[in-house]
């Protein structure tokens, strides 16, 4: 199975790019994520080559505005994306724009009005991932 390592990504970045790579493998597979990878699963027909999903992958960053910022590393079944933005950098901008008294979730941009609902939201992505917080 081939993976994605996106540690250096946000959790935004993340989802928008498992998204391109499900939608560019029209059907035949699904990009799922797995902590801190992309995870791609066969859906029917033989196993996806790391080929293609190195080319989704470089076709998706060539969208973005910021896309000189990545470079992708190749290891057989892994590909790695290197962001030259570390993530924590990119989590103090967003916050920066956040009006006071909203919390934004790192994994998915959603917007809490209280700690408490913040909390509960944080919650509902690690029972997806299986974890008990």
């Amino acid at each position: 199975m081939i993976k994605i390592d996106c540690s250096e990504l946000s959790g935004e970045t993340k989802l928008a790019m498992a998204e391109a790579i499900s939608n560019g493998l029209g059907g035949t597979g699904v990009a799922l994520l797995d902590g801190n990878k992309i995870a791609i699963d066969s859906l029917s027909g033989p196993e996806i080559g790391a080929a293609l999903i190195q080319s989704l992958v470089k076709s998706y960053l060539l969208t973005r505005k910021d896309a000189s910022n990545y470079r992708i590393e190749d290891s057989g079944d892994l590909i790695i994306v290197h962001s030259s933005i570390q993530v924590s950098e990119k989590e103090k901008k967003t916050k920066e724009l956040l009006p006071p008294g909203l919390l934004q979730c790192p994994t998915c941009g959603y917007l809490a009005t209280s700690q408490n609902q913040y909390e509960d939201h944080l919650r509902i992505h690690d029972l997806m991932r299986g974890i008990a917080r």
